[in-house]
């Protein structure tokens, strides 16, 4: 029987990484050392310490980048397969590991559920005062890094956990033909979503909740927004007080074109969003609320994918990317290709031009 690794983050980046970069780079993934690492002498801060200003809205001693964050989850928080594997989680649901992508996805045709009307005969939520909190917290502190800030995964949101349970499409016929009984799971399913920031956060060093729930795909939002502001944005700003209540930023993770949902994340007090894909109008985003929402990612231009592609055009593209959306503070830069060598010519171009970047600003 294999070691128990505790932090349920590990196997799923090993696997993602793996997928998209290569075998060999999920190896090294493998193979770090945990605990705390050095960052460059040369910076006048910590990343940890820079990551904070960006999320107080004060302009940072040097440009954030990926990798100033390190994601980690208690793998008791069973929002999917354990340990990345295919298998239930803990509402049953199952999830099969898909190798292409190197993570678990619910299959169609695996539905737990093909309506959500009875949902609460149909559906047992987990028991989470069951689980032992006190020793994960023991296995897990090994991976606590002082010079960064922990960012610690919360999926499946409200809207993943609906169509996990019933599929898309039922999911979505849900929202509008059964919309009395939505909200009232979400209402419970939100309650349970307190219940599980309050033990993290009080069992665990959590300086930050990245909490995923996708809303959109590449042309739109998936809700109607009349019906978004009335199922979703309620709970989102209960969950994010949560968070904020036990001294955690807000890290919102939503895929996709949703920019219409903005205002509703904006009332909701929600810290980042990620990945900020440049299907939206970042720009304007950029303007509107740059002085109250981190933008972190936005470099995900399906170009930057190519193997072929030109070093110089990579290294503007960076470069105008932190002109655009870093004036005044509020990005976290953050390259979205897939492609191994572009992002690292993409990392470095951001060390470069982003640790000089706000000086005398």
């Amino acid at each position: 029987m294999s070691e128990r690794i505790y932090n349920g983050m590990l196997p799923l980046m090993i696997d993602m990484v793996s997928a998209t970069a290569g075998p060999e780079v999920g190896q090294m993934l493998k193979n770090a050392p945990l605990g705390t690492k050095p960052y460059n002498p040369d910076l006048p801060c910590s990343p940890r310490e820079n990551m904070k200003l960006l999320l107080e809205h004060k302009i940072p001693k040097y440009l954030p980048m990926s990798g100033d964050t390190y994601p980690i989850t208690p793998d008791i928080v069973c929002e999917r397969s354990y340990d990345n594997k295919t298998g239930p989680d803990w509402f049953g649901c199952k999830w099969s590991y898909e190798p292409g992508i190197g993570a678990t996805i619910v299959k169609p045709g695996d539905e737990m559920l093909d309506s959500i009307e009875d949902w609460q005969n149909k559906i047992t939520f987990p028991d989470i005062d069951a689980l032992d909190w006190e020793e994960c917290a023991q296995g897990i502190a090994k991976y606590y890094d002082d010079n960064r800030m922990s960012d610690w995964w919360f999926q499946v949101g409200l809207f993943e956990r609906l169509h996990s349970l019933l599929g898309m499409q039922n999911a979505l016929e849900s929202l509008i033909i059964d919309e009395d009984e939505v909200a009232e799971f979400f209402d419970a399913l939100t309650e349970h979503k307190i219940r599980v920031i309050r033990k993290l956060t009080s069992h665990f060093r959590v300086e930050m909740i990245c909490y995923h729930d996708d809303w959109g795909y590449n042309k739109d939002g998936f809700i109607p927004p009349e019906l978004f502001k009335r199922l979703i944005a309620p709970n989102l700003k209960k969950i994010v007080r949560a968070a904020h209540e036990g001294g955690a930023y807000f890290n919102m993770h939503s895929d996709g074109r949703i920019e219409r949902y903005i205002p509703y994340m904006i009332e909701a007090g929600v810290d980042m969003w990620n990945p900020a894909q440049t299907v939206n109008d970042l720009a304007a985003i950029k303007r509107e609320y740059g002085d109250r929402l981190v933008l972190n990612g936005a470099m995900d231009e399906g170009w930057t994918n190519d193997p072929a592609a030109d070093e110089d055009k990579l290294r503007a593209y960076v470069r105008d990317k932190v002109d655009l959306l870093g004036a005044g503070g509020g990005y976290l830069a953050s390259p979205g290709t897939f492609n191994g060598r572009n992002k690292a010519i993409m990392t470095d171009e951001l060390r470069k031009y982003g640790r000089h970047f706000y000086d005398g600003k």
